[in-house]
């Protein structure tokens, strides 16, 4: 609790701080740099690496794109690894997690993200949209090992965002409870999710980019 004064100094009451190790005379630092950079993003390099023309391959706006979808779907996957550990240390406890679902909206993200790259691989544009039912389906590659596997767990993954509101704002834009279902199991999510990323990497991916069919 942190106590608060009125402008005599006089005790007026306290507040339960959210942050508590933020003081009250923090002061905002800039957020965007101009010089070098603590962190570096896949990102970040990339767009670098095209600024400085490290190669002709970086004005190839293909190449550019496909390799910053492939990667930054990585990154949102290994996030959401991250944060079912944070899951995983507090099952048992009757603990309202703070992870379950931003990990689940990382985790359908970086799906989204590497269908994006397998459309661009195959057909060379990306879907607009959010849906990863409508990234699957416009793939159109019923011949995939596993489809059927795969296409069941696309369309759970769909059921459980399917207005792209449930994950990120979890109430309607009328300020009401959503329909889809908050019961999931995360972790079946996130190990279907790695088999996913590892079928269509190489069927798909692997197809298009390396054998050029």
């Amino acid at each position: 609790m942190r106590e608060r004064y009125d402008e005599q100094g006089n005790l007026i009451g306290a507040h339960k701080m959210i942050f508590d190790n933020i003081p009250d005379d923090y002061r905002m630092k800039r957020v965007v740099l101009d010089d070098k950079v603590p962190d570096l993003s896949y990102v970040g390099v990339m767009k670098y690496l095209r600024s400085v023309k490290a190669g002709e391959e970086f004005s190839d706006d293909i190449f550019y794109s496909k390799e910053v979808l492939s990667h930054l779907a990585l990154d949102y996957i290994h996030s959401a690894l991250l944060l079912q550990k944070g899951i995983a240390a507090e099952r048992g406890q009757d603990i309202v997690s703070y992870y379950l679902i931003p990990c689940a909206y990382l985790c359908k993200h970086s799906i989204e993200l590497k269908l994006k790259e397998c459309l661009l691989e195959k057909y060379g544009k990306v879907e607009g949209g959010h849906s990863v039912l409508a990234l699957w389906n416009a793939l159109n590659e019923k011949e995939l090992i596993h489809y059927k596997e795969l296409d069941i767990f696309i369309k759970e993954v769909e059921m459980i965002d399917s207005n792209e509101m449930a994950l990120r704002y979890g109430i309607s834009t009328k300020l009401t409870p959503l329909q889809e279902s908050f019961k999931f199991d995360i972790d079946n999510m996130l190990t279907n999710t790695m088999f996913l990323f590892n079928v269509v990497d190489k069927y798909i991916v692997g197809k298009y980019r390396y054998e050029g069919k």
